[in-house]
């Protein structure tokens, strides 16, 4: 076994110290080997050690606005539990193992002798105000996220309640229109005689190319009978499968001013049955959507859920379609991908982000590849686009806070910095590959349970 002493001296924060304090420190300090899940640290406790990460990770967390929100990932050659001993007060956060962990525990005796040494203070200084401003930014932001959280889910829930009576109004009509087609036909064929009139069969597999003449041949079918509008009445014959030749069937033989009253009936009861098809449409995508943003946010959920990440992606190609809708989007999910622990709602801020923008990349055409696989005890998430690429200066800054390669008033710089932000504390690694070719971005998260 690996003595402390020699585990010490191979970390930076402790490789300088003189022989005599390091020896000193380690007479009271242990090392301790703990499994995932452990609380090492438990809010609001007092203080009675400091702990060494040597191998493995911790997760720190806290308690906020009735939540618990994870402040930072802590690695190999971290300490933590050195501000509650400075100052006395009861411990600020909760502390767990996320993996199998092995540390060193200080007790407040081998602390005091290491505040000794003003190298120590100096470290620890810098730690500590480092972690302030990194927790003051982390739970002014988890506050904000939370106030636009209810804000959300008070508008998702706006929003459903008027869409779904609208879904069921618009279910109505269609029934009501429907019997009324039926009645009118009746009446329709005692004015016709025959056997009424003929119910076409909406065309299949027309293209857009194809719909356009269709259209074309029936507006001008329907100026030659003189039947008004009949550019407003074309597209709606053409959709329910009428052409020239079946409506010249229908009116064969009647006179000319009932013809034009039946031509016109028929024209404006197709209309109004690919209208109400497209209101039905049209909720069920409001409705859609709903569900997305609600989904896409985890509102009423809490901030860690462990979570199968293409949800998350699928989503947010679902938000972005618009800015998508000339660009090739190519999925390959491998099969019995792993979970992953993170907050679902920062992880698609991560797809929302890189997906954004590999569209500006491409300016809106190309090919948008995204695919995912288990690798090892990580899932890696590749998302890459064929733009034009980013010259290596950028790659080596692309996540620095404030860079940015997007006009003035277009970006903030903060995106990409974010993202890596957010892959770091879920303990995952985040890289980018970029040539004239394209970009992609790869993002491995630790696997659920490995």
């Amino acid at each position: 076994m690996i003595s402390t002493a020699d585990i010490l001296r191979n970390l930076p924060y402790f490789a300088d110290l003189p022989e005599d304090l390091l020896l000193r420190v380690c007479e009271g300090s242990e090392q301790v080997e703990l499994n995932p899940g452990t609380v090492i640290i438990e809010e609001g406790s007092d203080s009675e050690e400091m702990f060494v990460v040597v191998e493995g990770q911790l997760s720190v967390t806290k308690v906020a606005n009735a939540k618990v929100v994870e402040l930072a990932r802590l690695g190999r050659g971290d300490v933590v539990g050195e501000m509650a001993l400075l100052d006395g007060a009861p411990r600020a956060a909760t502390v767990t193992t996320t993996e199998n962990t092995m540390l060193i525990r200080v007790p407040v005796a081998a602390f005091e002798d290491l505040i000794k040494d003003t190298r120590v203070i100096r470290r620890m200084f810098r730690t500590v105000t480092s972690r302030l401003r990194d927790i003051e930014d982390t739970l002014r932001h988890e506050e904000r996220m939370s106030a636009l959280g209810r804000m959300a889910a008070q508008l998702m829930h706006e929003l459903n309640n008027p869409a779904a009576a609208v879904a069921r109004s618009t279910q109505e009509l269609d029934r009501v229109y429907l019997e009324l087609g039926v009645e009118t036909g009746v009446l329709a064929e005692s004015l016709i005689g025959g056997t009424g009139l003929p119910n076409p069969e909406p065309p299949s597999g027309l293209t857009a190319l194809g719909r356009s003449g269709a259209e074309d041949e029936m507006a001008r079918w329907l100026n030659e009978h003189g039947i008004a509008d009949a550019w407003e009445l074309a597209p709606g014959l053409v959709e329910a499968g009428w052409t020239g030749e079946i409506l010249g069937g229908a009116i064969d033989g009647m006179p000319e001013q009932l013809m034009v009253h039946l031509v016109r009936w028929i024209a404006l009861r197709a209309t109004a049955e690919q209208v109400i098809g497209e209101i039905g449409i049209g909720v069920r995508r409001i409705s859609e959507l709903v569900r997305v943003v609600k989904d896409y946010s985890y509102l009423d959920q809490a901030p860690v859920q462990e979570i199968e990440p293409t949800s998350g992606i699928e989503d947010t190609l679902i938000l972005l379609k618009g800015k998508l809708r000339d660009i090739d989007v190519v999925l390959d999910f491998g099969e019995d991908l792993a979970h992953v622990e993170v907050p679902g709602r920062d992880l698609n801020q991560v797809w929302t982000n890189l997906i954004d923008n590999a569209a500006d990349a491409m300016g809106g055409k190309g090919t948008l590849s995204i695919s995912a696989a288990n690798v090892g005890n990580k899932v890696a998430i590749k998302i890459g686009d064929t733009g034009s690429g980013m010259t290596p200066e950028t790659v080596e800054r692309i996540f620095d806070p404030f860079y940015t390669t997007k006009e003035p008033g277009k970006g903030t710089g903060l995106g990409m910095h974010t993202v890596h932000t957010i892959i770091s504390r879920a303990g995952g690694d985040i890289e980018v590959e970029s040539s004239p070719e394209g970009t992609t971005f790869t993002v491995t998260l630790p696997r659920v349970g490995i």
